[in-house]
């Protein structure tokens, strides 16, 4: 298998650019999450992102495990574990240290009116500990949990593609098969299971899941032969969860049933879309693929505080959402081409040096 399969390095990048679009919208949710910024319900943009919340972060995870594959048959578990600890680790901590103070900050002057100035808030985040979300001010991991999460899987996922090496070869197909099914079941069964709020377990299935299966080209192959039946019942069940959740607001057992079918069938479906076309490396596509993760690292801070600056201009709320779009995306952009070209700083976002 070659160490990159192309439609999975192009899914990745595509995937990682709508979280500017998710993030400027959860200021406009309508279901009471505070946030660090505000601005009131508004249902189109809540709509855009119930579409996206099923199955954007299992999808990552997901790739993470198709990457896994080449990339431990490549280096061993010795230095597969090193290479996961040092590019996850060090931004993982640095994020928190030096990144997510800035979301914190944001969050207590919108939410308290937080009057003292940026180094000085500081004081407050390392040691007001109340929900982790830091909207209130407090520490938070932001969006490095997704550091953090993605390392511990990856390190629990070793163990396990360890133990299955060991089972004699006659029994491996079996297992397989076997393993695949409880993955699967798995990863649905526990999707509403959140400790520490997220869906840790969920995210471990899909990524064995990736391992195993969707790094396998007979596997994908048939996913692609079937995509438009994946992708129908993909689209149908999205529809129903925002229309169920946003618009309509009730009816929870169904809107649970298409919440869950989303995330079902919408990894299979993009998944067998992207193997179909999206099995390209151009110049754009290579560059974007090679900063995926850096430009998830830096546009989290970039969107809040350029919606934080609009508002604080006088800019109106849809105005802002789309202006927040059209600056935040470029200056992201701009941003990991600068961190990519300067040695050193490149390693605290989890690049070579």
């Amino acid at each position: 298998m070659n160490s990159r399969i192309k439609y999975i390095d192009s899914l990745r990048w595509m995937t990682v650019s709508l979280l500017i679009l998710y993030h400027a919208a959860m200021a406009y949710n309508t279901w009471g999450e505070p946030n660090y910024i505000f601005f009131g319900a508004e249902k189109p943009a809540a709509a855009a992102v119930s579409f996206i919340s099923p199955w954007f972060m299992p999808l990552m995870f997901l790739l993470a495990g198709v990457s896994a594959r080449s990339s431990l048959q490549k280096r061993g578990y010795g230095a597969f574990i090193r290479e996961r600890l040092l590019r996850l680790g060090i931004p993982f901590l640095f994020g928190i240290a030096v990144i997510a103070p800035i979301l914190s900050y944001v969050g207590d002057v919108w939410h308290n009116g937080y009057t003292g100035g940026y180094f000085g808030h500081y004081g407050v985040f390392f040691s007001r500990f109340t929900d982790l979300t830091g909207y209130d001010g407090g520490f938070t991991l932001g969006h490095f949990w997704f550091l953090g999460v993605l390392m511990l899987i990856s390190l629990t996922a070793c163990g396990v593609i360890a133990a299955g090496e060991r089972l004699p070869e006659e029994k491996r197909d079996r297992a397989r098969i076997v393993g695949g099914i409880v993955l699967a079941a798995g990863a649905v069964a526990a999707f509403d299971w959140r400790p520490f709020g997220k869906q840790i377990a969920t995210y471990l299935c899909v990524y064995l899941l990736g391992y195993y299966f969707f790094s396998d080209e007979g596997f994908t192959a048939r996913l692609e032969k079937h995509r438009c039946i994946f992708g129908a019942l993909f689209l149908l069940f999205s529809a129903g969860n925002v229309i169920l959740f946003v618009f309509a607001g009730k009816y929870e057992t169904l809107n649970t049933v298409c919440n869950y079918g989303a995330f079902a069938a919408g990894i299979p479906a993009i998944i067998g879309f992207g193997r179909r076309y999206l099995d390209f490396s151009g110049s754009f596509s290579r560059f974007a693929a090679g900063i995926s993760y850096l430009f998830y690292i830096v546009h989290f801070p970039l969107t809040v505080l350029c919606q934080y600056f609009l508002w604080l201009a006088g800019v109106g709320c849809a105005v802002n959402f789309l202006l927040t779009l059209l600056i935040s995306y470029p200056l992201t952009l701009g941003l990991c081409c600068v961190i990519r070209k300067t040695p050193y700083v490149r390693i605290l976002f989890g690049m070579k040096k």
